[in-house]
């Protein structure tokens, strides 16, 4: 016996609605090193940084938790939005 679509399916809305922020905070992780080649960047790493090459800078702890949340909020709050759906037990009382 199938169970209904509504319990096991990952195309409903509140999935697609905790995916969605998740994914835009990780791609501006993603796209924030095509920045290290402005002139300012240069310029305060000693002239050495290129696109994903930092040169003498380092990259701060915030770029890094920046990057774990987007993970969380990807896998965990889709998880958990695959449950908000579930019909939940009927009791007696």
């Amino acid at each position: 016996m199938a169970l209904p679509a509504a319990t096991h399916s990952l195309s409903g809305q509140p999935v697609r609605a905790a995916l969605a922020p998740g994914l835009l905070i990780g791609s501006g992780c993603a796209l924030y090193p095509l920045g290290w080649d402005s002139e300012e960047v240069r310029q305060t790493c000693n002239n050495s940084s290129d696109q994903f090459q930092l040169g003498s800078c380092q990259i701060g702890w915030a770029y890094y938790c920046t990057g774990a949340g987007a993970a969380v909020a990807m896998l965990l709050c889709t998880w958990l939005a695959c449950f908000a759906g579930k019909k939940q037990k009927q009791y007696p009382y």
